[in-house]
């Protein structure tokens, strides 16, 4: 008897102490996403604790991880923010859990993850709307009030004073559309979350103490080709737009919001080629940290790495111009 209690005291005190170790990572990050100015830059990591003890040692172990980072941070910054970590938690993080458990490829993984990560925002949303009493018109006017607050200021050091009018102004009409574009931003937001999240866990698990297993390989990661026609109809909508029919306004915004999640799509598919060719080419250090930055950049201002992506879906490069034998890369 007592060589058993041995036994499974000597099981579970590891357990245990992994577990605590999940749970105060995953409190600390909810804290930050919280509190912190930089929370977007948190968030693709807020779920990985979770996510890690699911694949790692089952739901039990993650549940009691979601629900002690759920209530703590309730103490520690109140519902809202609560309510907010504890979904992305549950639903991201279940998400990749589950994934890795399964051993599923980046596609599906990703699929599912921004399924979650979309389910997660819209429930957050309405518990913001039905619980806390917030309104569409609450949130423009809050909007609109931090824009004036920002001009009364002069803006940033070395704006002039024609350049915080130009920003303010085109941010009042962001704030004034931003209800229309929802659909697309959600996606958007949603998509960038889970691809995050999961790159982490790519590139996180394999390398903890109790190694999990990852078949998330961001390399293959392809759009079926007729989610080229999503692109296709945004722009054909766009054009339709500038007629002066009754129903262009809402074309417009229908196209835009088309576009906004075709394009993340077909970006996702770009960077995805430019890492295939950087493990292809087997380059490191600097060299492939730069070829990242040039596909981000590329595609914040001229929306180069999309095009490539899109254009991916027809030419297939990562085919078209293998090496016959290609190198395996140290990192994948």
């Amino acid at each position: 008897m007592s060589l058993q209690a041995g036994s499974v005291k000597a099981v579970s005190a590891p357990a245990l102490v992994q577990l605590a170790k999940a749970t105060a990572l995953s409190v600390a990050l909810g804290m930050c996403v919280a509190v912190l100015p930089v929370a977007p830059l948190i968030v693709p990591f807020l779920a990985l604790p979770f996510a890690y003890m699911f694949a790692r040692s089952g739901i039990f172990s993650a549940a009691i991880v979601a629900v002690l980072t759920g209530g703590l941070v309730y103490v520690g910054a109140g519902p809202n923010s609560a309510v907010l970590v504890f979904l992305l938690v549950v639903g991201v993080g279940g998400a990749i859990g589950w994934a890795v458990r399964s051993r599923w490829r980046f596609g599906r993984s990703f699929a599912v993850a921004t399924g979650a990560a979309v389910g997660a925002l819209v429930l957050w949303g309405v518990f913001v709307w039905l619980v806390l009493g917030v309104t569409l018109t609450e949130l423009h006017d809050f909007g609109m009030s931090w824009i004036g607050d920002f001009v009364a200021q002069g803006g940033v050091a070395g704006m002039s004073s024609e350049s915080v009018q130009a920003w303010a102004g085109q941010m009042r009409t962001f704030v004034d559309i931003v209800p229309y574009l929802a659909p697309g931003l959600l996606g958007l937001g949603a998509m960038l979350l889970a691809a995050c999240s999961l790159g982490l866990a790519r590139l996180f698990f394999p390398r903890m103490r109790d190694k999990v297993a990852v078949n998330l390989w961001f390399k293959q990661f392809r759009m079926r080709w007729g989610v080229a026609y999503l692109s296709i109809a945004g722009l054909a909508m766009l054009l339709v737009s500038r007629s002066d029919g009754r129903w262009s306004e809402i074309v417009l915004y229908v196209g835009i919001n088309l576009l906004l999640v075709s394009q993340t799509l077909f970006f996702l598919q770009g960077l995805a080629v430019a890492h295939w060719f950087a493990v292809d080419r087997q380059m490191r250090g600097g060299r492939r940290v730069t070829l990242y930055v040039v596909a981000v950049l590329a595609h914040l201002l001229f929306q180069l790495t999309g095009l490539f992506g899109l254009f991916d879906t027809w030419v297939d490069y990562r085919k078209r111009f293998a090496r016959k034998s290609p190198g395996t890369g140290a990192l994948k």
